[in-house]
């Protein structure tokens, strides 16, 4: 019996060539698809699939939002992104999350349908493109986990105090990572930064 699996992309175009793509495999069979982020998490607490493969930026919520509510829905799914981006941050932050697979859209087809098959079967796989990302990310001087969720708050319009009251930590320790923040994004704004965040993908839009 072929693994089930569920597809969630904003882009119909994108999300019918996936499904084109695994159902030529016998091992695999795509029951459903979701076009954002909130359809994808009702689709997979109904659906129970073997695997959801989930676009990382998409309206409603993003992939890395839907892994962590529909993982506490359907606990034996196993979840792969399946992304355009290639950030370094998101993808260690992905792999720090639990995340069972990530491919970039322009890796080889074979990588991604023999990886997905693994995955099914109780791997964790990363294509050679993510994994090289993943590496860079713990060798260089990319953001922490602190410094993105930062980041997010700053993306929300909030202030130093503010964020620092949802962190339960001082002012100057928020100041700090923003700090931290202009440096390594090469930036002197706090706009400047959330463009560039928002370029490399770690930001929605």
């Amino acid at each position: 019996m072929p693994y089930s699996i569920i597809i969630a992309d904003d882009h119909p175009f994108t999300a019918e060539g996936m499904e084109n793509v695994i159902n030529e495999v016998p091992a695999l069979d795509v029951v459903g698809i979701a076009q954002n982020g909130i359809d994808a998490i009702g689709l997979i607490k109904r659906a129970q699939p073997d695997c959801a493969m989930l676009d990382l930026s998409m309206p409603g919520a993003n992939g890395l939002e839907v892994f962590q509510e529909a993982k506490r829905w359907s606990p034996k799914t196993r979840f792969v992104i399946v992304t355009g981006l290639s950030a370094a941050s998101l993808f260690r932050e992905l792999y720090e999350a639990g995340i069972d697979g990530i491919f970039v859209k322009n890796d080889p087809l074979d990588e991604i349908t023999s990886g997905i098959v693994r995955i099914c079967k109780g791997a964790r796989v990363f294509s050679k493109t993510a994994h090289g990302e993943i590496v860079k990310a713990q060798n260089n001087d990319t953001l922490s986990k602190r410094e993105i969720e930062v980041l997010r708050a700053l993306a929300q319009g909030k202030s130093n105090k503010e964020i620092a009251l949802d962190f339960g930590v001082s002012p100057k320790t928020i100041n700090t990572h923003r700090t931290n923040l202009l440096r390594k994004m090469n930036v002197n704004s706090t706009a400047a930064l959330l463009v560039s965040a928002i370029k490399a993908g770690i930001l929605d839009v």
